[in-house]
């Protein structure tokens, strides 16, 4: 019983401290300085080349256009956090990031409906406008 109870108090202790860990580790990061406007408009060059280069995939799976809208917003959203502390000071700056931050969230939501519902009904409109069902 002993043995058991050491490796359950052994578990409990390790992913508490992992939780622990995840929610006080970014407090402690220091970035380099960082422009916030600067980094605004590259976090919104990201979003916008994302979304073009997502909508380049008209027959793609969703795994494969969510894929490629993530990789597209990189290397700008690598550095988000970074971004977020040069904006922390600004209540408008830090405003503005959280609006560029729904925008990349809803345009994510927008790849995943243009392939699942959009493209389907686009192919079959392209099927009856080459031959139409009606005489």
């Amino acid at each position: 019983m002993t043995a058991y109870y050491a490796v359950v108090a052994t578990f409990i202790v390790l992913a508490a401290g992992n939780v622990t860990w995840q929610i006080w580790s970014p407090r402690f990061r220091h970035h380099e300085p960082t422009d916030c406007g600067a980094g605004l408009d590259a976090l919104k060059r990201g979003v916008a080349r994302a979304r073009q280069a997502a909508g380049e995939l008209s027959d793609a799976s969703e795994d494969a256009a969510l894929a490629r809208f993530r990789q597209a917003l990189l290397p700008e959203w690598d550095r988000r956090d970074a971004i977020a502390a040069a904006c922390d000071s600004n209540a408008d700056l830090a405003t503005a990031l959280d609006v560029i931050e729904r925008l990349r969230y809803a345009e994510e939501r927008a790849v995943r409906r243009e392939v699942s519902e959009l493209a389907p009904l686009r192919r079959r409109v392209e099927q009856l406008r080459t031959s139409p069902p009606y005489p």
